[in-house]
């Protein structure tokens, strides 16, 4: 369910709280591996409050905006690839005795069963067996383990239907930031610790892969939304205001000493939750090898000094993502915005469709 086949081509279809973003990718060979060509993109905003925390209210907006999407943006396919993320999603690694494909199945739902807080039968389950560490024992396998409620599988895949596009498959936000890392830098990739940090308007997604292999998955629930609300509420003033402020926009509201004094404040918040995290997985297992490089996603990841704020608190290496490093675009086809400004936050959409589905 959650992507994990490869055979056919997808948009990659990211519903976010904020807008929808869509890319169409070509696969090709260079030099025996394979490697991507951008065929389409687009993006299309969507109405304040379509979706709250993951769960889509207005269902009706946000098919208009996907149809109107297709429209303009002209893909060449109806078949896509969407994925989820928040409360709803559950992802455990968790550790097996090697045992045969049967008996592996039947200890997956008994893990499933005891590891997920809500009842087995309101959610669905998938898992992937990682590639061992140095550091695995040989007798155990290593799994992610996977769930999300039906109902928050339905929520989504009842808007593809009704904007009449095929649901290929469905897959959990992270995971698509990974496939996205791993195309466009496969040397730090697979030689480096690395936390990537995704900052949606809701949720903000991290990822920590070591050396190829994911290692540790959270959704938290603070994003662009929650700096707006602060800003509004701070300066008394519209929402449409405060968002504009977030973009670098200047207004009347506040001075520029005011505004970067009260956007301080919102990231030091973000950058406390991640510390947990990072914390949280230094400490695991003990680890060997710490986080060295982070990489910064999303809609915040290009707000001012957000970079330099993280290099500062963490003392580590950042730096915002380019998913199409590595993709073939053609300049005269494409808005160069696309690929500036507007690129950190097409990193899920990519690594969606990077996906591909059994024929």
């Amino acid at each position: 369910m959650f992507g994990l086949s490869r055979e056919k081509s997808v948009v990659g279809l990211d519903i976010g709280s904020y807008s929808v973003k869509a890319v169409e990718l070509r696969a090709r060979k260079k030099g025996g591996d394979e490697a991507y060509e951008l065929v389409k993109i687009g993006y299309e905003p969507l109405p304040h409050d379509a979706i709250v925390e993951g769960t889509i209210i207005d269902s009706a907006a946000v098919v208009e905006t996907i149809r109107l999407l297709f429209e303009e943006s002209k893909f060449s396919t109806k078949d896509v690839a969407i994925s989820i993320s928040g409360n709803s999603v559950i992802i455990k690694k968790i550790s097996l005795p090697v045992m045969e494909k049967q008996e592996l199945a039947e200890s997956i739902i008994w893990e499933a069963k005891h590891n997920i807080p809500y009842p087995y039968e309101e959610t669905n389950v998938d898992y992937a067996i990682l590639k061992p560490s140095r550091s695995t024992d040989e007798k155990n396998l290593d799994i992610l383990l996977v769930a999300a409620k039906k109902d928050k599988i339905a929520n989504y895949s009842n808007v593809i239907a009704q904007a009449r596009k095929n649901l290929q498959s469905i897959e959990v936000d992270v995971f698509a930031l990974q496939n996205v890392l791993e195309v466009c830098a496969p040397e730090d990739f697979s030689g480096k610790t690395i936390a990537l940090i995704n900052i949606g308007a809701n949720i903000t997604n991290v990822v920590i892969v070591e050396r190829g292999t994911p290692q540790l998955f959270r959704d938290l629930s603070l994003g662009g939304f929650f700096f707006t609300e602060n800003i509004r509420k701070e300066l008394s003033i519209s929402f449409e205001e405060a968002e504009k402020l977030l973009k670098g926009i200047p207004g009347k509201s506040a001075t520029p000493d005011q505004f970067a004094n009260l956007l301080s404040m919102n990231v030091r918040d973000l950058l406390d939750e991640i510390e947990k995290t990072f914390s949280f997985y230094e400490a695991s297992e003990k680890r060997e090898r710490k986080i060295e490089q982070i990489v910064l996603s999303g809609g915040l990841a290009n707000v001012q000094n957000m970079v330099s704020a993280f290099e500062t608190k963490f003392r580590i290496k950042a730096e915002v993502l380019n998913p199409f490093r590595n993709i073939r675009v053609d300049d005269k086809k494409f808005d160069a915005v696309y690929f500036t400004d507007m690129a950190p936050i097409f990193g899920v959409a990519v690594g969606l469709a990077t996906r591909k589905v059994e024929k």
